[in-house]
């Protein structure tokens, strides 16, 4: 066979099979994308709608549906799930489609973010927030009434609230995850703490095999606070306060303020939040940038752990004393009052005593670490302990 017989036949062969080696190259590409995009999934939030909430007449089915939901929402607890359902339950009976007091549906109404008390929806959204509701019901081309959207838009969608609800939904204790997810996310209800809490324990017995017993209760959120703590101390970049050290030489923790400071404390909004926090939720470090904010006296983010905010704000500029001040931040030194000896503590003042010998403090991740549950104790002033003030 000569070279151009050779040449012909090898032609005629590529010819052929040309084709089926385009198909084969074009199927390639393709699955390298699947993989690729899959590995990149693999890093994604995965609240990222993908949700299928029951609509019914039935409350308890779709309880169960919000609550399987939630479930894959990364780090939710049993807890925090059972205090979302509790506020849920008061707040619309879960009916995606009610409108607050069963007033008819008016569009024109509704788009009217000024107009309050024409809450829609699963959680009664109002004002601006039920104006974002429709808007983000018309950019997915659904009905504002259906619940998976409303999941979707309370998760994903709703602003800094969003993180709220993420927040709350990590709370390991039932009653503190009801009332954050009240006093914070809800941000009403002044008054139903105590329903929304019974209504929240109701499905949390249902749904996580917790129990309607009192002691038995007892047992299991002292278990699931020891967790909460344990994970705090692995995670924090801001401090752990040591509770069996009792908590300095002159006062315990205590989630009610002391009678005797009650009328020297005017601001008291202790659960104050602000969107440019950065420091982890539920740390020392994370509620006194917020309660600093509330007072008017900021400071700034990225001071460090609690017990090196003394020596790095005063490196800003900032002012320090080692005599307290009311207003003022108080950062612990490694060990000192009872302080983690890695992370040390940092607090706010908020009074002084009569003859000005002991003053109080608010503070954050003593009392069920990590949950954001704020504490007081009356102090004498010591070694270890410096004051910063805010600018």
């Amino acid at each position: 066979m000569n070279g151009r017989i050779k040449k012909h036949i090898r032609n005629r062969i590529l010819w052929f099979i040309a084709p089926y080696l385009a198909i084969l190259f074009l199927v390639f590409i393709v699955i390298i994308g699947i993989v690729f995009q899959s590995s990149q999934n693999t890093c994604k939030d995965n609240t990222g709608g993908n949700f299928n909430v029951a609509t019914s007449a039935d409350r308890e089915a779709v309880a169960k549906s919000l609550h399987d939901n939630l479930k894959k929402v990364s780090g939710a607890t049993e807890a925090g799930i059972a205090g979302y359902l509790g506020n849920t339950e008061l707040e619309s009976g879960f009916d995606s489609g009610v409108v607050q007091s069963h007033l008819a549906f008016d569009e024109s109404k509704a788009m009217n973010g000024s107009i309050s008390g024409y809450a829609l929806g699963l959680n009664q959204w109002d004002n601006s927030r039920r104006v974002e509701l429709l808007n983000f019901a018309k950019s997915q081309n659904k009905d504002w009434k259906d619940a998976s959207l409303q999941l979707d838009f309370a998760l994903n969608h709703d602003g800094t609230n969003s993180d709220l609800l993420k927040q709350g939904l990590k709370i390991n204790s039932v009653d503190e995850a009801t009332e954050f997810l009240r006093a914070k996310w809800e941000r009403g209800g002044v008054g139903t703490q105590a329903e929304r809490q019974a209504k929240a324990k109701a499905w949390y017995s249902k749904f996580s095999g917790g129990s309607s017993d009192k002691a038995t209760d007892t047992i299991k959120n002292a278990m699931d606070n020891g967790t909460n703590q344990k994970q705090s101390e692995q995670t924090s970049s801001g401090c752990k306060t040591d509770l069996t050290q009792g908590m300095g030489s002159s006062g315990a923790p205590v989630t009610e303020m002391p009678a005797q400071y009650k009328d020297k404390v005017k601001n008291k909004n202790f659960t104050a939040t602000s969107p440019s926090n950065t420091y982890p939720f539920g740390q020392c470090t994370w509620y006194t940038y917020n309660r600093m904010q509330a007072l008017g006296t900021p400071v700034e983010n990225a001071l460090g752990n609690g017990g090196d905010w003394g020596s790095n704000a005063k490196a800003k500029g900032y002012q320090t004393d080692t005599q307290p001040h009311v207003g003022w931040a108080v950062s612990f030194a490694h060990g000192s009052f009872g302080s983690d000896p890695t992370y040390g503590h940092i607090a706010v003042v908020e009074a002084m005593s009569d003859d000005k010998s002991h003053f109080l403090i608010s503070e954050c991740n003593v009392v069920n670490g990590g949950s954001g549950t704020v504490s007081f104790r009356e102090l004498t002033n010591g070694s270890g302990m410096t004051f910063i003030k805010g600018k």
